[in-house]
């Protein structure tokens, strides 16, 4: 309908402001058709959103009419009647419904008039109370399956089309919170705010049952859902209802390409990865043991890739990642661009699935490096409060982290359980061979067929009797490594859980040559020793003192003396010793403790850590330590129950 007459039709409140916007909330009735009087109620919804406005009403029924006789409809008048007569019954037995223009449901709001002028209703001291000066309706209600929540879809009609916004409880419920949907466009101001509120409630309860429940979920992976356990997004019905900067990433996790791509896939897998070396399946199988994590039980686990560029460590976590979704960067792979508190929201959102970084960036700061560490493999991040005065929920997760980088994460000042968390594996060679366009060519092909085989990943393990295959296989390969290859509790449960995903998939897909076995992997796993705290703090102390050479005897040159060398051991100060070991993150109690049991230091009756030692002229209380030599690992079984007279 042209502006014009709309205008003409509609009355003469329809200023220059809104007839552009009339004209696309209005049907042209020029172009009703036979088959729209006769097969539809669109011609009728259309008139009778005029029922209480008479004279607009008749002016719309005489155009309307000559519009039907044109298309040899001659009774439209009375058909109309009839459409008003069985309105007016549902109207009778319901109550009062909306009457927005091209609303998208059609629900009963009471007291409220709801037009295409806005809401309003009667006050009670007589005169109009709006609730909002354009069209907005409850549309669906929203019921996050993890924690129980509900929120609203609101639409609402601005501009030349309705638009749509979802928002919690709390924001509709309370007037100086509803003031908020203003950002998104909505008006609402602190007079209107509470008519808004009662509105918004009063068409949710009348609504009942027509207003559909939609079950949404804020993350990926492993789901309750009823007496079901099922896995996002491999389900149906569920709708991502999380932050907007995740979007991306739970859209990434889908398929491309065709089900005979799936083919293809397999066979660059079996030339890639499976003739490829130990670490490249080491990286595929982390991929997949990820979401084995929460069924068997398990805890987090960390793999880092470190090294030079020309390894491709990038493009083998593209492959990786090609199991599940969209492998490009930015995608499902992120970027450590992120806060603390930002690692901790996206590994929630993954939350079964593995979280991928890309060019990790060690930070400086040691404790700070531990504790990311520790929190990404705890699986569950701090208790914080919000805005309302209350807790938010804490974050959780079952996965496993998979990153690269130029560094390794740990070093010789890390705390055990850091080191213990964290399969290291440093990448020297390229993975894809001695052709330089292999990376390039490998990273093409999985950024166009992707996401097939972690679904049927997903299938195979919710088959019947699989997770408890999964969990015997897991049993023999974390004891195998604990007891033939002395590899650390942790690290062994880390690389169990490689070796099961490998072992499912070579068992049960057409996956070349056998599995991976825990002989292969140990070598890439931490033995006890190694993620000894005071093993390192041990060899930490020995480097710094040969570092130091210097400091240690009495000489004109040398104004600060630490002690003194006396055959294949040394004397320290015991505040020097004490200083090095803080520097090095380390705790001196707890070290002389360690060497003290291994005989490492020689000790008095009396004092079971040091001994006197005359530096100079001074009688000084020093740490007398075996250093690292050729045959460091023997200890000397002699010791001394007091040292003679200096």
């Amino acid at each position: 309908m042209d502006i014009e007459k709309a205008s003409r039709l509609l009355g003469d409140d329809i200023d220059s402001g809104t007839a552009e916007t009339m004209s696309e909330i209005y049907p042209d009735i020029s172009e009703y058709t036979r088959d729209d009087f006769l097969n539809s109620e669109k011609p009728y919804e259309f008139l009778y959103m005029f029922k209480d406005d008479k004279f607009k009403q008749k002016r719309l029924l005489a155009e309307m009419t000559d519009q039907a006789k044109k298309c040899k409809v001659t009774n439209f008048p009375t058909l109309y009647k009839a459409f008003a007569e069985s309105r007016k019954d549902v109207a009778d037995d319901l109550g009062n419904y909306t009457n927005f223009p091209l609303q998208p449901v059609t629900l009963p709001c009471g007291k409220w008039v709801c037009d295409a002028s806005g809401v309003r209703t009667q006050g009670e001291k007589g005169g109009l109370v709006w609730a909002c000066p354009h069209p907005i309706m409850p549309v669906a209600r929203y019921t996050n399956i993890d924690t129980g929540e509900e929120k609203i879809k609101l639409a609402y009609f601005k501009g030349k089309y309705w638009r749509e916004l979802i928002v919690d409880r709390m924001t509709i419920s309370v007037a100086n919170k509803i003031t908020e949907l203003s950002k998104p466009g909505v008006v609402v101001t602190s007079e209107t705010a509470r008519n808004l509120v009662n509105y918004l409630y009063d068409v949710e309860q009348l609504s009942g049952d027509l207003l559909p429940e939609i079950e949404c979920v804020t993350r990926l992976g492993w789901i309750k859902r009823g007496d079901d356990t099922e896995f996002v997004p491999y389900t149906d019905g569920l709708t991502f209802d999380g932050e907007s900067d995740y979007k991306k990433h739970f859209e990434s996790v889908k398929q491309c390409g065709k089900r005979d791509d799936c083919d293809k896939w397999i066979e660059f897998i079996n030339k890639n990865i499976r003739h490829n070396n130990v670490v490249a399946r080491m990286v595929f199988s982390a991929a997949l043991a990820s979401v084995l994590v929460k069924p068997l039980g398990c805890n987090c686990f960390w793999l880092h890739l470190w090294g030079e560029t020309e390894s491709a460590k990038t493009v083998l976590m593209m492959v990786a990642a090609s199991c599940w979704g969209n492998p490009e960067l930015g995608k499902y792979i992120t970027t450590f661009n992120t806060t603390y508190v930002g690692m901790e929201k996206i590994a929630a959102f993954y939350n079964s699935l593995p979280y991928m970084i890309d060019e990790l960036q060690i930070v400086d700061s040691r404790r700070e490096m531990d504790n990311t560490i520790y929190m990404l493999t705890e699986g569950c991040g701090r208790t914080r409060g919000n805005k309302s005065g209350g807790l938010d929920n804490i974050p959780e997760w079952r996965n496993c982290v998979i990153s690269t980088g130029e560094r390794p994460i740990n070093s010789n000042r890390s705390g055990g359980g850091s080191v213990n968390r964290v399969i290291e594996i440093e990448c020297r060679e390229n993975f894809f061979g001695s052709d330089p366009d292999a990376p390039k060519d490998a990273a093409d092909f999985v950024k166009s067929v992707y996401g097939f085989f972690g679904h049927l990943f997903i299938m195979l393990i919710r088959e019947d009797g699989i997770i408890d295959e999964a969990k015997e296989q897991y049993k023999l390969f974390s004891g195998e490594l604990v007891k033939q290859y002395n590899i650390s509790q942790k690290q062994a449960q880390s690389g169990a859980l490689i070796l099961t995903a490998d072992q499912l998939i070579t068992e049960h897909y057409r996956l070349d040559g056998p599995a991976l076995t825990a002989a292969d992997i140990a070598p890439y796993l931490k033995s006890k020793d190694d993620v000894s705290v005071n093993k390192r703090a041990y060899e930490y102390v020995c480097e710094y003192i040969t570092q130091n050479q210097n400091k240690f005897g009495l000489t004109e040159k040398n104004m600060e003396v630490w002690g003194e060398f006396c055959d294949d051991t040394v004397y320290i100060i015991k505040l020097k010793f004490e200083q090095i070991c803080s520097e090095g993150g380390f705790n001196p109690a707890s070290l002389l403790s360690w060497l003290a049991d291994r005989q490492l230091i020689r000790k008095t009756a009396k004092d079971r850590f040091t001994v006197l030692k005359r530096i100079g002229t001074v009688p000084t209380r020093c740490v007398h330590l075996k250093l690292i030599g050729e045959n460091a690992d023997e200890t000397d079984n002699s010791v001394v129950d007091e040292y003679p007279d200096f």
